[in-house]
C-alpha cells in the first residue's frame, strides 16, 4: 500500500530529495567533464572510473528512491526506527553536502575558463568531444541525462530519439504481455494463496520471464537509437564548425 503523513520519516524523505536537486545537476555536469575525450584515459580506469560510477548511482538514483520510499512508507516504521533513519539522514547531508559544494566550485572554475567562446560554438565543440557509448547509457539509465545534453548540446535530437524509441517499446511491450497472459494464464489467487497445478506453475514462471525481458527491453530501448542520434549531431556539429572557420 502506498501512504503518506506528516511524520519524521516523511519529512527526512523531503529532505532527501531537495538534496537531490543540487546533487543530480552537479553529478551530471561531473559526468560531462568526464566523458569529454580531452579527458586522459587513465582517469576512467580502475578506481577512478568505479568511483564515478558509484557517485553517479548514489546521487542520481538511490537518493531520490530513497527520499521516495521515507516519504511514502515511513509511516511505517515506529518512532524509535523514525529517530534512527533522522540520524542517518543527517550524517548523509553532512557528508554529501560537502562533497557536492567542491564538485561545484571544480565545475565553475572550468567553466569560467570556457566562457570565453560564444555558448553556440560551446555547444558544437562539445559534441565533437563527447564519448558516444558513454552518453548513450547515460540517456537510459541516468534520470534527466537527455534533458542536460539536450540543453547543454543545444540539439533535441537524441532526446526525441530516446522518446520515440521508448514510445514503440512500450506498445510492443503492451501487445506481447498481454498476449503473453492470454497463452499462458494462470490464477493470481492461487499463485498468492498456494495451489497452482503444475501447468499453471510453468505458465507463471514463463510470464515472469517474458515480463523481466520486457522490463530490460523498456530500459534499454533507447541504445542505439540514441547512438545513432548523438553520431548525427556530431557530424552536423563539424559541418558547422568546418563551414564557420
Amino acid at each position: 500500500m502506498v501512504n503518506a503523513s506528516l511524520n519524521w520519516a516523511s519529512i527526512w524523505g523531503l529532505v532527501l530529495m531537495a538534496l537531490w536537486v543540487p546533487a543530480l545537476v552537479v553529478s551530471l555536469r561531473r559526468f560531462d567533464v568526464s566523458m569529454d575525450r580531452g579527458q586522459p584515459r587513465e582517469s576512467l580506469q580502475g578506481l577512478g572510473l568505479a568511483w564515478l560510477l558509484v557517485t553517479l548511482a548514489g546521487r542520481c538514483i538511490a537518493l531520490p528512491l530513497v527520499a521516495s520510499i521515507l516519504f511514502f512508507q515511513g509511516w511505517r516504521l515506529d518512532p524509535i526506527l523514525q529517530f534512527g533513519v533522522g540520524l542517518l539522514v543527517m550524517g548523509t547531508l553532512v557528508e554529501a553536502i560537502p562533497a557536492v559544494r567542491a564538485d561545484h566550485r571544480a565545475l565553475q572554475q572550468r567553466s569560467a575558463e570556457d566562457a570565453q567562446q560564444s555558448s553556440r560554438q560551446r555547444a558544437l565543440e562539445l559534441r565533437l568531444r563527447d564519448r558516444v557509448w558513454p552518453w548513450v547509457f547515460a540517456h537510459a539509465v541516468l534520470p534527466f541525462a537527455g534533458i542536460y545534453y539536450a540543453i547543454t548540446r543545444r540539439t533535441i535530437t537524441p532526446l526525441l530519439w530516446d522518446a520515440v524509441a521508448r514510445f514503440v517499446v512500450l506498445l510492443i511491450t503492451i501487445g506481447v504481455a498481454a498476449m503473453t497472459a492470454q497463452l499462458f494464464p494462470y490464477n493470481p489467487e492461487s499463485f498468492v494463496f498456494g495451489g497452482l497445478s503444475e501447468a499453471e506453475t510453468v505458465n507463471f514462471w514463463i510470464g515472469a520471464a517474458v515480463n523481466l525481458v520486457l522490463m530490460v527491453a523498456n530500459v534499454f530501448a533507447c541504445l542505439l537509437p540514441v547512438r545513432a542520434a548523438i553520431r548525427r549531431t556530431q557530424a552536423d556539429a563539424r559541418r558547422r564548425l568546418d563551414a564557420h572557420v
